[in-house]
């Protein structure tokens, strides 16, 4: 909010200026110059958090993607999704493990709950009332700060549900969702985000592959991208999304290794973007600039399987060999690496002000 400033003219301009023209000019373009500096708030300094899945921990990045140091730690849980209020800065981290939603303030230290806690809360909610044993994954922020909430399952008798809780309602130590449930017919819940029409669309690899858009008012289906995806070799399976300013679609194909996009707005065909990325390839975020950035968790099926089972901790490559996340210009396809340390399992990476 601006705040109007009263000056003392007399103050401000002192009485040389009355006599002496070349000072007075001097005096006043420096009064200028100062109060353009009050006007003009200071550039947002831009960081990446990457929730990392087997070092239980989101780590914090700078611009260049070089590491800063770890944000938080996640404990128990496996962090999957990731989100930060527009409003608070406050990040909410889904847990694949279980349905618990973590809360961490913009420095990385937990939030105190509210509602008369005594002690601080490890996590802000559990969405076992509304979800059951489905667990989460994906979290996306709308700009009014909404929190959209997806379970993950949506296969074996579950079902993939759309929650959405207002920033007043993550005021409260129990947030009770608002508005409309949104119930897709996709198989899994991967990453959520909104197209250039204000729908929120959900991200499926299986079950069908597609990605599915939803009206966030009403609840109903308003555009299903499977019959674009058809027929693309190899096939997509889409885990990650997202919208060029003219509303073009972005997926990364998790077990391929590619980020294909749409030629033509709800239109297609579908073109393969860049390909040859170490799969599984996870949740792409956008800078600024346009520019496409995927996490790489690398043989994630060799880490996870056979004999050397890996559990938390003892993953086979931990320590020895980082993930990275690629940087991709949506126009010529060009990718480079842009994370290459201090990743172990990143499924998304998003940006902050802080």
């Amino acid at each position: 909010m601006k705040t109007k400033m009263n000056y003392n003219h007399s103050s401000l301009f002192p009485r040389v200026c009355v006599s002496t023209t070349a000072t007075c000019r001097i005096l006043i373009a420096l009064l200028c110059f100062m109060i353009t500096l009050l006007a003009v708030p200071a550039n947002a300094v831009t960081n990446e958090l990457v929730g990392n899945s087997e070092s239980h921990s989101i780590e914090k990045f700078n611009s260049a993607g070089t590491w800063i140091g770890t944000f938080a730690s996640t404990g128990p849980w496996k962090p999957l999704g990731i989100a930060a209020s527009p409003l608070t800065n406050d990040v909410f981290v889904a847990t694949l493990t279980s349905n618990v939603i973590l809360r961490y303030k913009s420095d990385g230290t937990r939030l105190v709950c509210l509602g008369g806690a005594p002690t601080p809360c490890w996590s802000t909610f559990n969405l076992y009332s509304y979800f059951g044993v489905n667990p989460i994954e994906s979290l996306v922020f709308d700009t009014s700060g909404n929190l959209y909430v997806a379970s993950h399952y949506g296969t074996s008798g579950y079902q993939v549900v759309i929650l959405k809780f207002s920033p007043a309602a993550l005021l409260k130590k129990m947030p009770v969702p608002t508005g409309v449930p949104i119930t897709t017919t996709v198989g899994r819940g991967d990453q959520m985000a909104f197209d250039q029409l204000g729908n929120i669309c959900i991200a499926s690899f299986i079950a069908p592959n597609t990605v599915q858009c939803y009206d966030p008012t009403s609840g109903a289906l308003t555009f299903d991208y499977a019959s674009e995806f058809s027929g693309f070799s190899p096939l997509i399976q889409p885990v990650g999304l997202a919208f060029s300013p003219s509303n073009n679609l972005y997926v990364s194909s998790v077990f391929v290794g590619q980020v294909v996009y749409e030629a033509t707005p709800h239109k297609g065909p579908m073109l393969a973007l860049a390909s040859g990325l170490v799969s599984d390839v996870g949740f792409i975020a956008t800078d600024s600039s346009g520019l496409l950035y995927v996490p790489s968790f690398h043989n994630a099926e060799g880490r996870y399987g056979g004999s050397n089972l890996c559990t938390f901790y003892s993953c086979m490559d931990y320590d020895t060999s980082s993930d990275v996340v690629y940087k991709i210009d949506p126009t010529t396809g060009t990718t480079t690496d842009f994370i290459t340390s201090n990743l172990w399992g990143p499924y998304q990476m998003i940006f902050v002000a802080f």
